[in-house]
């Protein structure tokens, strides 16, 4: 029998992966990976200017290296042999901005700066935060139930308006291209959610739980050997771009037996009855049987292939209501290395407060260190994705989207001079969102799966996190219970 997997991006090439390493594939059995498109890896897409040398990135560029999850990305890296790839972001990229108030402020890169002076926009250091969410009447409450709420009410409600406005807001923006007063505090800031709920407030929960961790650790250290394993980089980026990650996994697989299907839909999804397997129609007019089926596709992409009248409209309903937003983005490089000024950094974020299609702008020279051009990123779109770009379809044309991002980085950085290269991308439908209940829909669409005993895995963004690291986690996860 067949193992199907729907979707040969990021989450559908790991689960293979760990798939054949958990179980192996038994004899008289195949898994397939099915890939409408004509490559793999989904939206994470590297390529070389051959002019400039200048590598581009269409969605993620860098990997963050602390966590559990990052540790699974980390040794997944080894474990492919491209280890010898990795690079840690320029030393000159470690400074974040955010454009408020039609400004340009640098945010804190000290605890102490951050605590005790006031940095703009911020009208008062953050130990005024800190202390108002410690002895707010709003906040002193312990949280009895499992409630969800928007992250900006959440923040509002402890940290006080600017902090939702100035830090949180933006961080979303581009974070998901999400919209703060929508996106689940309970998913996108977990820890401090069970903070305040179980302690009464962050401030002390964050505190105890740090104290019981550490003690934790030293009991674990005191009477167990450890063994001394060198982490990954805070930061990294693989050289040659993110594609060399994909590239990796699609010849481990392929060595391992595992066939790829490119440029072949699924069109149809049918399970037969008392869990005995699917059948999923293709593209090319074939039918597959499979005694089961590991969906990677955006929850509302799944939905679609359930029959009009199907029997399963209750799972359709859930899925579907994992909403999507659309990013676009260009790329724009400027040969003179001086039209930055004294801005370095990562990147600035813009707040939504300033009403423009712009979420950020990535400064990619200094991530990958380079010194000799300016080579910028602007994403725009996001929840605002239809109001700035659908209502008038001539602002998706690509000199249109380019003049747009040339506006937001003469505004925000006051580069005034024309870029000398650019590149534009449109990605539609690319970032699930995670509003308030994600948890709990989440919960409900496995929950239906299980009871019905439906030959049937969910992995990819649209459940677990948008992450590289995160997609790949939930993949070994989903793989390992799968196998149990």
């Amino acid at each position: 029998m067949t193992i199907a997997i729907l979707g040969g991006g990021l989450a559908g090439l790991s689960a293979a992966y760990y798939l054949k390493r958990e179980r192996g594939i038994e004899k008289n059995q195949s898994i397939q990976i099915i890939e409408a498109s004509n490559h793999t890896g989904g939206w994470i897409q590297s390529w070389k200017d051959e002019n400039t040398n200048v590598i581009s990135e269409l969605g993620p560029r860098t990997i963050r290296g602390r966590g559990k999850s990052a540790n699974n990305t980390y040794s997944l890296i080894k474990d492919l042999g491209i280890e010898n790839l990795v690079r840690n972001v320029g030393i000159d990229a470690s400074a974040r901005y955010i454009f408020a108030n039609g400004n340009i402020h640098q945010l804190p890169m000290s605890v102490w700066k951050a605590l005790f002076t006031v940095n703009q926009p911020f009208t008062k250091p953050w130990i005024y935060y800190v202390l108002r969410e410690c002895f707010s009447s709003n906040s002193s409450k312990v949280k009895s139930s499992d409630n969800d709420e928007s992250a900006y009410n959440f923040f509002c409600r402890t940290y006080g308006q600017e902090f939702a406005d100035y830090l949180i807001s933006p961080l979303l923006c581009g974070v998901c291209g999400g919209n703060a007063k929508q996106m689940s505090v309970k998913f996108m800031f977990g820890a401090l959610y069970e903070a305040e709920r179980k302690h009464g407030t962050v401030g002390l929960g964050l505190l105890k739980e740090q104290l019981s961790s550490i003690w934790n650790r030293e009991k674990v250290n005191d009477t167990k050997a450890t063994n001394i394993v060198k982490p990954p980089p805070s930061v990294y980026y693989l050289d040659g771009g993110l594609q060399r990650l994909i590239h990796a996994l699609d010849i481990d697989n392929e060595s391992q037996g595992i066939h790829t299907n490119l440029n072949t839909e699924c069109t149809e999804l049918h399970f037969h009855e008392n869990g005995n397997g699917a059948r999923i129609g293709l593209s090319n007019g074939k039918q597959l049987e499979c005694s089961h089926v590991i969906s990677a596709l955006p929850a509302h992409k799944l939905a679609s292939l359930f029959p009009v009248k199907s029997q399963h409209s209750t799972l359709i309903q859930l899925l579907t209501s994992i909403p999507m937003v659309s990013i676009a983005t260009v790329n724009l490089t400027y040969d003179n290395p001086k039209v930055m000024g004294s801005y370095k950094g990562f990147g600035v974020l813009s707040s939504p407060l300033e009403k423009l299609s712009l979420l950020g702008i990535i400064f990619n020279n200094y991530i990958y260190g380079h010194s000799d051009r300016v080579d910028l990123t602007v994403m725009m779109g996001g929840y605002g994705f239809k109001e700035h770009f659908i209502k008038n379809s001539k602002c998706l044309s690509e000199e249109k989207l380019a003049d747009t991002a040339v506006g937001h980085v003469k505004r925000v950085l006051d580069i005034q001079s024309k870029p000398n290269t650019y590149s534009t991308q449109v990605l539609k439908d690319c970032i699930p969102q995670y509003t308030v209940g994600h948890y709990e829909r989440v919960t409900k669409i496995q929950e239906y799966i299980n009871v019905r005993r439906l030959p049937l895995t969910l992995v990819g963004s649209s459940y677990a996190g948008i992450s590289i690291n995160d997609v790949i986690f939930a993949s070994m996860t989903a793989m390992r219970k799968l196998c149990r």
